[in-house]
């Protein structure tokens, strides 16, 4: 198959990039002129197109000729940036890439969205449909995704194009711009703080095998599902810092904080304005909740009905992001 894939130079797209390459689809990336291509570049026989989500849809129908499937993956992460910017990329992104897609007779598309689109109000998710309304407004990623999401099925309906929707969890691995830089501050401390007990399952999936599930979403029949993919792996906290400590070269020493003290502090830190040191973007409140939920997002339906079966364990996954990590 010959695949169009949008926020090819990001985390997600990068790791699907190479995947694809590797079991022998044609990828085709669409990048900004300013993008960081090295990578892909590294790949050898990635095609890069110039272009934008941002581009109308004859742009992207021109870019996107010949291809028999759409992966969309680009979007603002927790960027800071006002409910417009984030719309445009994030919704109405969306709706340009997959009605190009529909005019151009691609096969199949693949619409990468977001656990965040629940609103972390339940113990336990593992929903087919996209959640109603009201749900995944607490912040304007959550809401757009939510947004991205109804365009996605509407698209579907009045084209006809088949659409799958795939919901990671946060997502970690080797060339993690969103939350990387905060991680390798936080392991190149003398001690390195657990959040409560540690022993928590955290809510992360590791990007290539994000890549994975989408490699079987493309070949397998039909549309008009979704699937959640928040969790890979069982993974606990702990082991989540200390293997990446590992992989960059040192064994964490940990201490514990209590989990009410971490609550508190991130809301008033983050009601203050402050930021984590190297990932400005993100709220403290939000990195508190992440590192001490027991993780709530299932991915039964993707295991029995799609047939995913993760390839890459933790243990290596994290030692390799910690590799990573350590060259930057």
């Amino acid at each position: 198959m010959r695949v169009f894939l949008t926020g090819a130079t990001g985390l997600i797209g990068s790791h699907l990039a190479k995947y694809l390459v590797e079991r022998g689809d044609e990828v085709v990336a669409l990048v900004r002129p300013t993008s960081d291509t090295g990578f892909l570049d590294s790949l050898e026989v990635v095609d890069l197109v110039h272009g934008d989500v941002s581009d109308s849809v004859d742009s992207l129908c021109s870019v996107m000729d010949g291809c028999s499937h759409v992966v969309h993956a680009a979007a603002l992460v927790y960027s800071g940036r006002g409910w417009d910017a984030v719309a445009a990329v994030n919704v109405e992104g969306t709706r340009r890439v997959l009605m190009a897609a529909a005019t151009s007779g691609v096969q199949k598309a693949v619409n990468i969205s977001s656990v965040a689109v629940y609103g972390g109000s339940e113990l336990e998710y593992d929903q087919e449909d996209t959640p109603g309304p009201g749900a995944g407004f607490s912040n304007h990623y959550a809401r757009s995704k939510r947004e991205a999401e109804v365009v996605a099925r509407q698209v579907e309906r009045d084209t006809g194009l088949p659409v799958t929707t795939l919901r990671p969890s946060a997502v970690y691995g080797e060339r993690d711009r969103l939350l990387g830089p905060a991680i390798q501050r936080l392991l190149n401390s003398p001690v390195v703080p657990l959040f409560g007990s540690g022993e928590n399952t955290l809510p992360v999936v590791y990007a290539g095998n994000v890549a994975v599930a989408i490699g079987v979403v493309l070949g397998s029949p039909g549309g008009g599902d979704s699937y959640d993919l928040g969790m890979d792996h069982p993974l606990r906290q702990k082991d989540f810092f200390y293997e990446q400590g590992l992989g960059m070269g040192r064994a964490p020493r940990f201490v514990h904080l209590p989990a009410f003290l971490v609550r508190s502090g991130a809301l008033l830190l983050s009601r203050m304005g402050v930021a984590p040191p190297g990932a400005k973007h993100l709220s403290l409140e939000r990195l508190a909740r992440l590192a001490l939920e027991e993780n709530p997002y299932l991915s039964r339906r993707a295991h029995r009905d799609l047939g995913w079966d993760p390839p890459h364990r933790h243990e290596d996954a994290l030692r390799r992001t910690g590799r990573w990590l350590a060259s930057r």
